[in-house]
């Protein structure tokens, strides 16, 4: 089961450089083929300069039915500039995502295969974890 991420990003220089690092980490590890079912790990981040707009953390987004993705916001805190700091603050919000796909999800759509999604992103945290 794949993994996409992508995301909204407004913070530049080397907390962009920093979690678009880690992005193409995500993708080497598990990237999406073909039209299977996935989660989006879709992550926000904020003007250097301003609040942020949106709550730190994780939320439910859209279930896409014919795009077969499911999104998950991932509000991301300013001045992550390394890209272990990236790893470790995704490590630490992976739960919470995984118990969205393994609760949440299946009360939108029956069709996700929500358990394997959630095995999925959670062999995706260990694996992050790994390279803290």
């Amino acid at each position: 089961m794949p993994i996409v991420t992508g995301g909204v990003l407004q913070e530049w220089g080397p907390p962009q450089r920093a979690l678009e690092a880690v992005q193409q980490e995500i993708r080497d590890f598990s990237g999406r083929k073909g039209d299977d079912y996935c989660v989006d790990l879709a992550m926000l981040t904020w003007h250097n300069l301003r609040a942020p707009e949106r709550p730190l953390g994780v939320t439910p987004g859209p279930v896409g039915r014919t795009q077969r993705r499911f999104i998950v916001w991932h509000s991301v805190p300013q001045r992550l500039e390394q890209p272990d700091q990236v790893r470790a603050w995704l490590v630490e919000v992976l739960p919470e995502t995984e118990r969205l796909v393994r609760e949440f999800l299946p009360t939108k759509s029956k069709a996700y295969p929500a358990d394997q999604l959630g095995d999925e992103i959670a062999a995706l945290r260990d694996h992050l974890a790994s390279q803290v």
